[in-house]
């Protein structure tokens, strides 16, 4: 994996994610386009060490560095000089169970609350990751969110958005990572152990 123009990459300032695009690839240093926060540019300051991740092959590739530069004209950006190349990471606590399931999902950070479908892609006790088609406002870090899986082996589980990142290749697409409140941890893991006589599946 190599960093290359116009790759998307989840952009972490001060344990935030943001999502950017690589502009320009130089010897030891990236530019990317400068994050948005409420609709406006963020220019971190100079010196700030950020963390890049990006996906594909499989898998996920961090780097991480520092600002070096921040450039607004002709196009606003963000100069980072790495100083560690781009290595595969695995971040997971516990191992992940593949899964392909239709459930709810409630932002109860947003008022009124509301059910939306989403797509349960890989679950564990420790968290799971989601799809959601057409998301608004868009997930952020740190919301509290209900997961309820419907059917026999089901269960309400509350989290807290850990990462979330555009799907590109689908509009307002998103995949979106949950990790557990402890109590909600004890239940999945009863689901993970029911999982395999229900026998879930896309429909």
């Amino acid at each position: 994996m190599e960093l290359r123009e116009n790759q998307r990459v989840e952009l972490w300032v001060g344990g935030r994610a943001y999502p950017v695009r690589v502009e320009e690839v130089g010897a030891g240093r990236v530019l990317l386009s400068a994050p948005m926060e409420r609709g406006r540019f963020f220019f971190p300051p100079i010196g700030t060490r950020v963390r890049g991740r990006v996906y594909g092959e499989g898998g996920a590739w961090e780097f991480e560095g520092s600002v070096t530069e921040c450039v607004r004209l002709p196009v606003e950006a963000v100069c980072v000089r790495l100083t560690e190349p781009l290595r595969p990471v695995d971040r997971r606590a516990l191992p992940r169970r593949r899964m392909s399931a239709r459930v709810y999902l409630a932002r109860l950070d947003q008022h009124p609350t509301r059910l939306v479908e989403a797509w349960l892609v890989d679950l564990s006790a420790g968290g799971c990751r989601l799809e959601l088609v057409n998301p608004w406002p868009e997930p952020r870090p740190g919301e509290q969110v209900l997961v309820t899986i419907p059917g026999r082996a089901g269960a309400s589980l509350v989290g807290r958005v850990v990462w979330s990142r555009p799907q590109f290749d689908r509009a307002r697409s998103f995949a979106v990572g949950v990790q557990w409140d402890p109590p909600s941890a004890v239940a999945a893991r009863r689901v993970l152990e029911t999982r395999e006589e229900i026998g879930w599946s896309r429909s």
